[in-house]
């Protein structure tokens, strides 16, 4: 039995799944099995790749029919004979050092079952070529794993961990997650569910790449409704105080403007609309005109908090989960 296994799912790229697989291949730590899923029944080239590769370690999976991503991701988070698993996307690549990093550095915390590495940010340019921007995903300066607990602020409409760096414990319980969600909130919504504290490795042992198309979706009134849920189940659980609650709108006010997205949790949530008394005039004014503008968008985001509910009801469950754990930690350390 391996000591890790990972799942590598692919849709349609196969330059970059070559890129993908070379990685896997260059691993220093190479006690690792792979299952290789193709979610496009017509392509052949992924299990033309695996033959041609002809490492009895990597296994392909053919999906019978297209599953989409948030059902094939569904795929790996459960209990297997492996104690790890991580999950190498397609279009991402790891660095020759990643396994054996992250599995040296879970070793010293046996009771952690997700940690994540550090991710530099590439970006695809039209002739196909990759663009370094010289930036990760997270600018710290430490250099030492760092234990991070909940709840933290930027949980409340975004994921601490990235899925192209991460390495888990496979004897804990995983939940999935609604197949409906809007899959740029897959992480977010999956780290709702995840045993806190979380484990971050500050180095940079992966690499993210932001490509000219992507299995996330451009729609807007889905992505609006996923963030507002996020945001009402975590006030609704997450007290927080006025220099907070300010800092929340001042935040919302500063990126790409989504201040009406508060609004629309207050809508819903009856436990958030206290923090509509930190909303300034222009907050009002912004909200109103984003509405006039997108009327349609609007409504159907209303009719989205009624038609996903299992949405809601999946993050209110784990976000009280998590609320207990933390407050049965703070009793252990006091």
């Amino acid at each position: 039995m391996a000591i890790c296994r990972v799942y590598l799912p692919t849709f349609r790229r196969r330059q970059l799944l070559v890129r993908a697989v070379e990685s896997l291949l260059s691993q220093t730590f190479q006690d690792w099995v792979c299952e290789l899923h193709n979610d496009d029944p017509e392509d052949c080239f992924p299990a033309e790749l695996v033959e041609r590769i002809g490492d009895q370690r990597i296994r392909i999976i053919n999906h019978k029919q297209n599953l989409g991503a948030t059902r094939t991701f569904n795929l790996f988070f459960k209990s297997i004979a492996e104690p790890f698993f991580t999950l190498l996307e397609d279009d991402n690549w790891w660095e020759p050092e990643f396994l054996r990093t992250m599995i040296s550095t879970m070793a010293k915390y046996p009771q952690i079952q997700i940690s994540w590495a550090n991710m530099r940010l590439w970006e695809e340019r039209s002739d196909a070529s990759w663009h370094d921007t010289g930036r990760n995903i997270w600018q710290v300066e430490w250099t030492e794993p760092r234990l991070m607990h909940w709840p933290d602020p930027r949980q409340m409409n975004e994921a601490l961990h990235s899925n192209g760096a991460m390495l888990a414990r496979s004897n804990f319980d995983y939940f999935p997650v609604p197949e409906s969600i809007n899959f740029a909130a897959i992480e977010p919504f999956r780290e709702r569910s995840f045993v806190h504290p979380l484990l971050f490795v500050p180095q940079r042992l992966a690499n993210f790449a932001v490509t000219r198309t992507s299995a996330r979706t451009g729609d807007a009134a889905s992505w609006m409704h996923a963030l507002a849920v996020l945001t009402g189940t975590y006030l609704s659980e997450v007290k927080l105080s006025p220099e907070q609650m300010r800092g929340i709108w001042q935040q919302a006010r500063n990126r790409s403007r989504s201040t009406h997205v508060l609004f629309a949790c207050a809508a819903h949530f009856a436990s958030c609309r206290r923090m509509i008394r930190y909303a300034t005039l222009n907050d009002w004014l912004w909200a109103c005109a984003y509405t006039l503008r997108h009327p349609l968008r609007m409504c159907r985001v209303m009719r989205l908090f009624e038609k996903k509910k299992c949405e809601e009801e999946f993050l209110r469950f784990h976000t009280q989960r998590r609320q207990a754990e933390s407050q049965a930690h703070n009793t252990r350390v006091a």
